[in-house]
């Protein structure tokens, strides 16, 4: 059947590939980020029924930014042109070759802009790629392998990252903020303090949560940490399920020793039919939109998602569809919190936990970084053309919940002619005026929320969000904090002492 709108953006080829795929099928012991791009490539090719003609046309491919190339590097190199060592190696020659910006939002954000791209005719087929193998690296590294995967470039790249990769200032690291877990706790317990909940009854929510998101990761061919898992072993210390802080378990975190390769093909639905695809195979997208804020000590509430806010409800304005209307949705799941504070801003439509995640997650599924959401569109197409009686979402988050990028898709094409207007310009929230960036202070105030680590032997001090006595938020320490203790709420006195808040408990 002719399309009426042949400008419209559709993807048309979805692949994706593992370590686990690789050995069976080529032997592969140590597969590169190359290996597992390109592998997911080619089975996106095949997927669209028209892999050869499909292959001529494409003219733009887009890798999304390593681990490697954002500020976590490891001993074992990569390409200097991580596009063009995927292109060259999937036996494809665009013409543009894009590096993608860092965070987990990403793969949306440079997808809604590249069918923007696509739709004026900037670019006629574009391949959006995906890898990591972290786990590789980790292996490598635990039994003495030397690897090297360092290849020089021939052409050129445009590079796409931008000045808002920073995840933590120095003003929270030196308050025991070193890393995810630390920041997303204080988040999660931040959440729990404005649900007026306590410790034991949230983590069960946490852990009612993570048990239907591991029930969906057993459907995928690919998850690379699936396991049928309940609430009760969730909360217990079986299975390797350690305490890392309070609020969270080893279990309850993203699980980034991963190898992993994705890839989705987009083009116009013109084009798709000249390619002779099937019309069960093109799934549309019919709206975006992007959102961020600014690092965690900068914002007024950490307790909400500011970002998903505003993202959620122009998305869905844009698609002309409300929240309930939904079918298949794919969250980005680094931390419960993030998936929660989703369900918040989308108003807790009436919808099982397992139906928040395609994939099962990136605890269960497996968490590789920026590319993650990569997985979810391939889900989410697959789930659209099995179903597409209803709209599908993908929510990609980065950094600490401070951006986030939102894709509307559908297996039938929009109502009218669609244009780039669906595609809503990024809202930059900024810092609130009276909040101070980095907030130095004597004086008393009360905990709001906090995240205290645990080693596998013993704890460290608890990180704090704090108000002080003239409202201000600020972040600080409690060395020598209680065990097992709720801390929000509670009075202390702070002292300001090379560049740290230092808390004590008053009275």
């Amino acid at each position: 059947m002719a399309l009426a709108d042949k400008k419209a953006p559709v993807l048309i080829g979805v692949g994706e590939t593992s370590g686990r795929k690789l050995k069976e099928s080529q032997g592969l012991e140590w597969p590169s980020t190359v290996d597992l791009a390109s592998d997911a490539i080619r089975e996106a090719l095949a997927d669209s029924g028209a892999a050869a003609k499909l292959a001529a046309s494409i003219d733009c491919l887009l890798s999304i930014r390593l681990f490697h190339d954002s500020g976590l590097p490891h001993d074992c190199g990569s390409p200097e042109n991580h596009p063009e060592a995927v292109a060259t190696a999937s036996g494809l020659n665009p013409a543009t070759l894009l590096y993608g910006d860092v965070g987990g939002q990403s793969p949306q954000k440079h997808l809604n802009k590249l069918a923007c791209q696509v739709h004026d005719g900037e670019y006629k087929a574009v391949v959006l790629s995906s890898a990591e193998n972290v786990g590789t690296v980790k292996r490598a590294r635990r039994s003495g392998h030397k690897l090297d995967w360092s290849q020089p470039a021939t052409r050129d790249m445009i590079d796409l990252k931008t000045d808002q990769d920073k995840m933590l200032t120095a003003y929270e690291w030196r308050q025991g903020i070193i890393n995810m877990p630390m920041a997303y706790g204080i988040v999660e317990n931040a959440r729990r303090a404005r649900l007026g909940m306590d410790r034991d009854s949230y983590a069960q929510s946490m852990a009612e949560l993570w048990e239907a998101f591991a029930e969906v990761s057993l459907t995928r061919e690919h998850a690379q940490f699936a396991r049928k898992w309940t609430a009760e072993e969730l909360l217990a210390d079986d299975h390797g399920n350690y305490r890392l802080n309070d609020p969270y378990r080893r279990w309850m975190v993203a699980q980034d020793a991963v190898e992993l390769g994705a890839a989705v093909i987009l083009t116009t639905a013109g084009h798709a039919e000249e390619l002779g695809i099937a019309e069960d195979k093109i799934i549309y997208l019919h709206s975006g939109a992007d959102a961020s804020v600014p690092l965690m000590s900068h914002q007024a509430d950490l307790s909400i998602s500011p970002a998903m806010e505003s993202a959620f409800p122009k998305a869905l304005e844009l698609a002309e569809v409300e929240a309930g209307d939904l079918g298949p949705i794919d969250i980005y799941s680094c931390f419960p919190v993030a998936v929660s504070l989703a369900m918040d801003a989308l108003g807790s439509p009436d919808r099982s936990l397992s139906s928040y995640t395609l994939t099962g997650g990136l605890s269960f599924f497996g968490g590789p970084g920026n590319s993650y959401s990569a997985h979810g569109m391939v889900a989410l197409v697959q789930a659209l053309r099995k179903d597409g009686s209803k709209p599908g979402m993908i929510s990609a988050n980065g950094g600490v919940i401070n951006k986030e990028s939102v894709g509307i898709y559908a297996a039938q094409p929009v109502a009218d002619q669609w244009s780039p207007d669906r595609i809503a310009e990024p809202n930059r929230i900024l810092k609130p005026a009276h909040i101070k960036e980095d907030h130095y202070f004597t004086g008393k105030a009360v905990i709001k929320s906090y995240a205290m680590p645990y080693g596998k032997a013993s704890r460290g001090e608890a990180s704090l969000w704090l108000q002080d006595e003239q409202g201000l938020p600020a972040i600080g320490v409690l060395p020598d904090a209680p065990e097992d203790t709720d801390l929000i709420g509670l009075a202390v006195d702070v002292t300001a002492v090379d560049e740290r808040n230092i808390a004590k408990l008053s009275g």
